[in-house]
């Protein structure tokens, strides 16, 4: 699923996002450079208004159709797209010729090159001129960039790499040419769409679009975005666009291309795509699943959720990162003994290699594994090749010497982890979430969405592979596994939100802690000993032996069910709509950041002891710089927080206002009671009763 996350700066202080040494650039709550220029783009704040009042913004627009500033009617077309481009991003409405309206723009051609546009105002009125001087300036010339400014955008300031129009349309510098006649002329090419830097700035002013694609989309070709930046119909095209997403299992298709690329899945990244460089990216906080090549050499880089990477023709070097990833081969000829694919990264018993459609073309039922090929039409064979240190997939697929399909792998490649036609459909799991995450989303609830996450065939042995690693025991100290461990072994150590956990927990002394805080999937976290997590958007990967206490767990930020055991646990859920249970003990449910547990992504404590079990807040009121303050209803005050119980549903609910606008930024549900003495770090008036 492509989701985008909640990511609202102009919503959350910006000291609320937690950042770590190994957080990933596609952390969506985490500060990045997004977040940095953005702040520089809007450093004069000024925005439209909504004069009317109604809770909507809306832009009429008008070209002036007369003498030399007169649009031609394919400019007009060109500035309607970038028109759809900047509302698929932000909710500001813009309508041709409406009568009402909170904003108007003129819209008129100058004679000149560039542009120019009137920064909003408190009049509402706005002019924007596009140069048609220059014959070879491409239609859309400078259009994305002037209605940036007619928004509320400014020119970036600084000399940095990212100043230019791979990373903001708003930048001066450019690294886009279109060819001419003239072989000593250089004519600049302008953004089809708001690049990542402008996303993440209008969002500082306006609320997001995040109605925008929710379904199954195809960038590039195949297109089925109903978008021309979006969509290539020819090897010739020259494209650069930005994807904002927010929903479905979404897809870069560059198939239709000859040049060697470089696509890469993680977002705040850059794609070399047709021939271009850093002419594609995606968005802080959207999810891209699948990635198609084209017939070079290309590279192909997953992300943390469970991705299908297609290289096509070509020797291509495939990366799954985190997740359960699938590499897809339709043809005999997409991996060649001449120019064999490499798998970088591949994970037996996790990752798979789909060749139901080679196989199906080719009339074979099944492949028949053996040690030698003989020739014979279907044979398959799985070895390792001590001189290039690979191991080797080659599938005869149609007896002759030249029909090879040879796919070369740095990590071991097992029978089962081939999908063929004959196999039955991998059993779909919960689609992992990002971070977005601990964007408040749209839906007060979260949905499961079904993800095409092979399900591992169960295992004989008791625990997960690898088996522990024989080592002594930790000693009495205190320690963590997962993320920040500090146990000195790689099997129990993470580092990245890319990482495909496997290990067992022995360990019977000290207070010790299961830390997943760097996964964006919806994990199910279960201290029990003798039970199994799902962690990093795996199943039952991680597994606690019947003689082991662990005292605590930390969650990421997808959507996690934590459960403790009968020990005093502390559950810290993360970012996301977590759903925690503390099973025994006196428990203490711990959050750090507003953002653990926004208003429209709150977790739920499901068996909360009032008197007994603890809710601390002490970090979140450090981290937000806000002084909590139990009262009775808000007060318009920052850091009013509130106990209610709805009799309807039968929830209580503990409700923040940080910011003092009597609104509630965070909140905590629970199907039992909560007191104001429950929670650690509020204030509680004195009423003069002992």
């Amino acid at each position: 699923m492509s989701a985008i996350t909640n990511y609202h700066p102009s919503y959350v202080k910006p000291q609320t996002y937690p950042l770590s040494a190994d957080t990933p650039t596609a952390d969506p709550l985490a500060p990045s450079l997004s977040d940095k220029v953005a702040r520089d783009l809007t450093r004069d704040n000024l925005k439209l208004k909504d004069k009317n009042g109604d809770g909507k913004l809306t832009v009429s627009y008008k070209f002036l159709d007369q003498g030399a500033g007169e649009f031609s009617q394919a400019r007009k077309k060109a500035f309607k797209s970038a028109i759809k481009a900047w509302e698929d991003v932000v909710k500001v409405k813009f309508t041709e010729n409406a009568k009402e309206a909170d904003a108007f723009f003129v819209l008129h051609a100058n004679p000149g090159v560039g542009g120019y546009a009137v920064m909003p105002n408190d009049q509402g009125t706005a002019s924007i001129g596009i140069g048609v001087g220059d014959k070879n300036s491409p239609l859309h010339s400078a259009m994305i960039h002037e209605l940036g400014h007619s928004l509320g955008l400014d020119h970036p300031t600084g000399d940095y790499p990212e100043n230019n129009h791979t990373h903001t349309a708003m930048s001066y510098s450019n690294k886009w040419w279109l060819p001419t006649d003239n072989p000593r002329l250089r004519i600049s090419d302008y953004n089809l769409t708001p690049a990542m830097h402008d996303i993440a700035g209008i969002h500082r002013l306006y609320e997001p679009n995040y109605e925008t694609r929710k379904d199954n989309t195809t960038y590039g070709f195949n297109s089925n975005t109903e978008r021309d930046h979006y969509t290539l119909t020819s090897a010739d095209d020259l494209t650069n666009f930005c994807v904002w997403d927010n929903g479905g299992e979404d897809t870069l298709d560059f198939s239709g291309f000859k040049q060697n690329q470089k696509i890469n899945l993680a977002a705040e990244t850059l794609s070399d795509v047709g021939g271009r460089v850093g002419n594609v990216s995606i968005a802080k906080g959207v999810v891209m699943e699948n990635a198609i090549g084209g017939s070079g050499h290309d590279v192909l880089i997953g992300n943390h959720v469970n991705n299908r990477l297609t290289g096509g023709a070509g020797r291509d070097k495939l990366i799954g990162g985190g997740g359960a990833d699938t590499f897809v081969y339709n043809k005999a000829s997409d991996s060649t003994p001449g120019n064999p694919d490499i798998l970088e990264d591949f994970t037996s018993g996790v990752d798979k290699i789909d060749l139901s459609r080679v196989l199906n073309d080719a009339g074979i039922e099944k492949p028949e594994l053996v040690s030698v090929l003989t020739g014979r039409k279907g044979e398959l064979t799985l070895s390792y090749d001590e001189n290039a240190k690979m191991h080797k997939l080659v599938l005869n697929v149609s007896g002759k010497p030249d029909s090879a399909l040879l796919i070369l792998s740095k990590g071991p490649i097992a029978p089962d982890d081939i999908l063929t036609h004959a196999d039955s459909k991998p059993e779909p799991g919960p689609e992992p979430e990002p971070e977005p995450a601990p964007k408040p989303r749209p839906e007060p609830e979260p949905k499961p969405r079904p993800k095409r996450e092979p399900k591992p065939k169960p295992k004989p042995e008791p625990e997960p592979r690898p088996t522990p690693v024989s080592c002594p025991r930790p000693d009495t100290r205190d320690t963590v596994y997962g993320f920040n461990a500090n146990t000195g072994r790689p099997s129990t150590t993470l580092t990245s939100a890319c990482d495909k956990p496997y290990f067992s927990v022995d360990d019977r002394k000290g207070n010790d802690t299961v830390d997943f805080s760097g996964f964006y999937q919806d994990q199910q976290i279960d201290l029990t000993p003798g039970t199994r997590s799902s962690v990093g958007g795996l199943r039952d990967n991680v597994f606690i032996t019947q003689t082991t206490v662990i005292e605590n767990a930390i969650g990421g930020k997808g959507n996690d069910r934590i459960s403790g055991n009968s020990a005093d646990n502390i559950l810290i859920g993360g970012a996301g709509a977590d759903h925690l249970t503390g099973n025994g003990g006196f428990n203490t449910f711990s959050y750090h950041f507003a953002c653990d547990s926004p208003r429209n992504n709150a977790d739920t404590l499901l068996d909360f002891t009032t008197g007994k079990d603890k809710i601390d807040l002490r970090k979140m009121s450090e981290n937000a710089q806000v002084k909590l303050n139990y009262v009775n209803q808000y007060r318009n005050q920052p850091g009013d927080t509130i106990i209610v119980h709805n009799p309807f549903t039968g929830r209580y609910f503990l409700g923040v206002d940080l910011t003092g606008d009597g609104k509630t930024d965070f909140l905590i549900k629970s199907t039992r009671p909560i007191s104001n003495e429950d929670v650690i770090g509020l204030n509680i008036q004195d009423d003069g009763y002992l």
